[in-house]
């Protein structure tokens, strides 16, 4: 039986570099197998090749441009790789189902009529609950949960992801609280198929040195500046939070949102009970 390819560094390179040409052979070569073989199996694993992967994270990357920012759309275009307006818009349809102009006044509308009808505070957030904060980057190991965004809205008990990070704490000798739990909305559930989102659940790790065991990788968060916003309540109300905050509060706002995921950090991911879990969701912002 073939062994699967280890696809987080390989994840790590594709989507660090979206703007770039990348090459099949460049990154086969971090699996040790030939282009075609490599080729065959990400399609296998990922549903998609190489190159319709990259071609999709890259123009969702720019619907999420397009719905937060009022850049002008040429401009989202070549920061995407594409050389005309026509050639983007025509991509654009093909895998998000509209053209750019019209995916653009669809979330305008979607934000006035949002902010006619849903002006209050949803439950769980205190008028008291948004700060900014400046961060310094910081390494995270994860675990990767492919599939929509309900099936797991943060640290899940029970869940596989949750029970393999703490065998993973459980195996350094180390404890619960020696680690922030950090959870990473890698793709907006508004633009992205909902078994094609990626959401990264994983653990602050410091300058440790040891070896991950097969199934985790590791990741950079950002530093800089951000919007925090603190959420007390079930992880499942985690979806609606965020359909509030990008297109009812951050619109009566000055903050500018910058074109990178936004991700949480759970302050007590092993509160049994749902109304006292408590989340801190960071939004990059300019």
């Amino acid at each position: 039986m073939t062994q699967k390819p280890n696809l987080y560094p390989i994840w790590n390179k594709m989507e660090s570099q979206l703007e770039e040409a990348i090459g099949l052979n460049q990154i086969a070569f971090f699996t040790g197998y030939s282009d075609w073989h490599f080729h065959r199996l990400f399609k296998s694993i990922q549903g998609e090749n190489v190159k319709e992967y990259m071609r999709r994270l890259r123009l969702e990357k720019a619907a999420y441009e397009l719905k937060i920012t009022n850049f002008p759309i040429l401009e989202i275009a070549i920061e995407a790789g594409f050389l005309s307006h026509e050639a983007f818009s025509k991509a654009f349809k093909r895998v998000i189902g509209s053209t750019p102009k019209e995916f653009r006044k669809q979330h305008q509308k979607k934000k006035i009529s949002s902010n006619n009808y849903h002006q209050t505070i949803p439950d769980g957030i205190s008028k008291f609950g948004f700060q900014i904060k400046t961060l310094t980057t910081f390494r995270i190991a994860y675990v990767r949960h492919i599939g929509s965004y309900e099936e797991l809205p943060g640290p899940l008990e029970g869940s596989k992801e949750v029970l393999s990070i703490q065998s993973l704490i459980l195996g350094w000798n180390s404890l619960n609280t020696n680690h922030k739990w950090i959870g990473i909305s890698q793709d907006d559930p508004e633009i992205s198929p909902k078994g094609k989102i990626r959401f990264d659940l994983g653990i602050t790790i410091g300058s440790l040195q040891k070896t991950l065991p097969e199934g985790f990788g590791i990741q950079n968060i950002s530093g800089g500046k951000y919007l925090q916003i603190r959420y007390q309540g079930s992880y499942h109300n985690l979806p609606k939070i965020y359909h509030w905050i990008l297109n009812d509060y951050i619109n009566t706002t000055s903050y500018k949102l910058k074109n990178q995921p936004p991700w949480e950090c759970y302050l007590n991911p092993l509160e049994k009970r749902d109304d006292k879990r408590i989340t801190d969701i960071y939004f990059p912002i300019r």
